[in-house]
This record gives structure tokens, sequence and C-alpha cells, in this order.
């Protein structure tokens, strides 16, 4: 057997640790020289290494920290510049953006930003944000800024805070309802009602329903309802030829922001958008004494206060532009008068100076065989009740009454939206209504009742806030 000879020994233990031959011995002191000073090298190694580890850890976590405050910022800034458009939904002026800016603080202080040295709001946008909105009213802009205090990083770096922002601009944005029908009572059975045969026709529009109930749409006795989609908070009972989604969110009032008028004095009335208005020459009574104004033969009614509201049964009736404010009384329409009327605005409340009958809540009815023309405002003619045929008072649980007589013309009698948040719109009769819209407490149908498109000019203008940038 061949056996390794002491070199080739050697070469196997490498050149620096030769064996000792046979006998030798070699001196302890040059081995533990040599291996403190391979342990010296080691430690050194470990060290650089541990210092990077240290880098990179310092780096991960400040660049978390500073991940979490842009989070923080954005959460922040979004919150506060939506909440301050929802304020603008009111109004754009002084004031409105006043209180807009108040709110975009109070929302990112919220949100975790506990200073409002850390926040910039302008409303409307400034030159110095940057917003394609700069100067807009119906805007406002929100920028936060974070300072972060970094941990590691400043074993490296003579940087201890990094400064971290943010921004978002919220808006108004302004276009037609996009709802025919909005029945509000929340759990109402039979809320909206077609009954006895009726057909309710809405061609191509929206009907929302929020009431909760299982049987919140009602259709009874081969009653029929065409729209395009049907909104229902609860369910429905019988069969429609529209799309309909149910279970669906609540609805909220697309008008709820609308300021409505306010009888501000015995002789005056307070519009929201600021005018004021006075008692019509043609009312029937006064503030102390309301008396129902009732026209006869060929007459020209002017805008203004009714003390008593209005009541026509016969004549020619012709109503000038304008709004017309029913103080106690309402508004009826009954026998055979024909009445004509482009861009009039009714609202009907009470007269709060008179403590007699003729001053309480009065209903809305038109109906008998009149030939009645009336038209609601274009949003052109009235920025602010553009829209509205008939508004009662918010308080109003009085009814609106319509009949569609016989009418087989698309355009219809009347024109507009009708608004009674807190009444029931009943629909009788048959034939064309117009183009007519409702936003109401509840809806009933019991006739032959036909919605004509609307006429994109009279559709009540609403009110969304959202963010734009």
């Amino acid at each position: 057997m061949r056996s390794l000879s002491e070199n080739s020994i050697s070469g196997l233990c490498g050149d620096h640790w030769p064996l000792p031959q046979f006998g030798q011995v070699v001196p302890t002191g040059k081995l533990l020289a040599r291996a403190k000073s391979e342990s010296g090298q080691i430690i050194v190694l470990v060290a650089v290494m541990l210092l990077a580890v240290i880098a990179i850890l310092g780096l991960v976590v400040d660049s978390g920290l500073v991940h979490a405050a842009r989070r923080q910022a954005r959460r922040a800034a979004d919150a506060a510049a939506q909440a301050g458009a929802y304020a603008l939904c009111s109004g754009t002026n002084a004031t409105y953006r006043t209180n807009a800016t108040a709110v975009a603080y109070l929302y990112a202080n919220l949100n975790g930003i506990n200073t409002n040295a850390n926040v910039v709001v302008q409303a409307p946008p400034g030159a110095t944000s940057g917003s394609v909105y700069t100067g807009s009213n119906g805007y406002i802009f929100v920028q936060v800024t974070l300072p972060v205090n970094t941990t590691f990083m400043r074993l490296l770096t003579t940087q201890r805070t990094v400064n971290v922002t943010a921004a978002a601009t919220g808006g108004v944005k302004v276009g037609p309802c996009p709802l025919t029908i909005l029945v509000f009572h929340p759990t109402e059975s039979g809320a909206l009602s077609v009954k006895g045969g009726a057909v309710l026709e809405i061609s191509g529009g929206a009907i929302g329903v929020n009431s909760s109930s299982d049987t919140a749409v009602v259709l009874t006795g081969g009653a029929t309802l065409t729209c395009a989609t049907l909104n229902v908070v609860g369910d429905v009972s019988g069969t429609t030829t529209a799309t309909v989604h149910t279970g669906v969110p609540a609805m909220a009032d697309p008008f709820g922001h609308l300021v409505a008028p306010v009888l501000t004095s015995s002789t005056t009335v307070t519009y929201g958008d600021g005018a004021t208005g006075s008692t019509s020459p043609d009312s029937g009574g006064t503030a102390g004494s309301p008396a129902i104004a009732s026209p006869s033969g060929i007459t020209t009614l002017r805008p203004g206060i009714y003390w008593g509201g209005i009541k026509i049964t016969g004549g020619d009736v012709t109503f000038q532009p304008g709004r017309y404010v029913m103080a106690g009384g309402g508004f009826e329409v009954g026998g055979s008068p024909t009445i004509f009327g482009t861009n009039v605005f009714f609202y009907n409340t009470r007269d709060p100076y008179s403590g007699s009958s003729a001053a309480d809540y009065g209903k809305i009815s038109v109906s008998g065989s009149s030939t009645v023309i009336l038209k609601s405002p274009t949003t052109t003619a009235d920025s602010t009740y553009g829209g509205f045929l008939f508004f009662s008072d918010r308080a109003n649980s009085q009814d609106v009454n319509v009949s569609g007589g016989s009418s087989s013309s698309s355009a219809g009698p009347l024109t507009g939206f009708i608004y009674a948040a807190a009444g029931e719109f009943k629909v009788t009769g048959s034939g064309y209504l117009g183009g007519l819209g409702a936003v109401v407490r509840e809806m009933q149908v019991s006739g032959n009742a036909k919605f004509s498109a609307l006429e994109i000019g009279r559709v009540p203008s609403v009110t969304t806030a959202g963010l734009t940038e």
C-alpha cells in the first residue's frame, strides 16, 4: 500500500500549517498569536456587516413611518376636502365658504391632525394650490403636512425629520335630478301604490322608494308600472316591466339643501336666494285676516303672497311668471276654468300671523274638466326654484291631488316637479299628466296616469359633493 509522504500531507494541510515531524514540539505562542489574528479579522467583518444590517433596518423602519404618515395625511386631506365640499352644497357665498373652511379643519383634526398649523385650507383654491379649480367658489382645497421623526436614519445622517404632504380638492357639482319619482316613507306598506287596474307609465324614468317594507311597492287589480329602473329599500308586491333593484340603501332627499321661502313679516317673504317678495295685489286677504282669492272672468294674477290661498273654479286665468306663496288655504283648481302660466312657482305654506282656520295649511288640487297649462320655471329663469311647479312647506302634510282628465296630448296639463316631503301625492283620472316629477312622502295612483318626458330645462338641479382632485 502506498503511503502519503510528508510533503503530500503538508500540501493537504496547507503551507501555513505544516504537519509537525514525529517528536517535534511546536511552540504554543505562535499558535495563539495566529488564532488571535484570525479572531480580530472576524470581529471587524462582523462589525461592518452589523452596521450594514442596522442601516438597512433603519431604512425599513423609517420608510414604514413615512408611509404610515403619508396614508394618514392622505386620509385627513380627503376627509377634510369632502366635508368642506358638502358644506358648500348649501351655498358658495363668503359666509358658506367660511363655514366650509371651519368644517374642513374640524375633519382634519378628527382624522388625527392635532394642530391646524399642519393644515392649509383654501376656499376657493388659491393660486398656490396648483388646482385647476383655482378661484372657483364651489371648490375647497386642503393640504396636510405631517413631520415624521426619523429613528435609525439620524444615526447616519443629520436629517432628523421628514415632512410628508398630501393634498385634495373637493367641490360641488350641479346637474339635473336623476330620479323622476322618489317616495320617502321609511316603513309604509304600499308607500308607492298602483291599484284598481291603474297604469303608471314613466317612459325612461327612474323611481326610488325608501320604505323597508316587504310590500313597499304594491301593484294590485291588474295595475301596471312602467319605468326604466325601480330602486326599492324593501321589496315589490306585483309585476312590473322595470328593472327592479331591491335591498338598496335609502335615498337621501335630493333637495334637502334647498332653502324654502320664509314669511319674514306680515307683508314680506324671503326666498332661498335672498330675494324678497311682498303681498300680491291680487291676494284675497291679509296676514291678519286671510281669505281665499277666487278670480273669475278673464283675470291675470300677479306673483307674491296670497294670504288664504287661491281657488279657481271658472273663468279664464293667466298667471304672470314669478313666485307665488300660498300662506294658508292652499291651491285648488276645479270646475271648468281655463288656466295658463309659464315659469311659475307655487309654494304652499301657512299663515303664521292669524289663528283662523283660513290660515291653516291647505292642499294642492288640480282636477275637474279644466284646461290647465302650468309650467314650472326653467333653471335659467329661476336658478333657485327652477324646475319646481308645486313646493310644499316641509311641515305641511296635506295631500297633493292631480287628475289627468282625459288628455291624450303628451304635453299634458302640468310641467315640473311636485315636492311634498311630508305629504301624499294622489293621482287619479286618466291620460297624460305632463312632464312631471315627484319627491313625496307617499304616492297613490288609481287611474291611467302617464308622465311624458321631462323637459330638460325644467328639471330641478341637484347638488352633489365629492372629491375632484
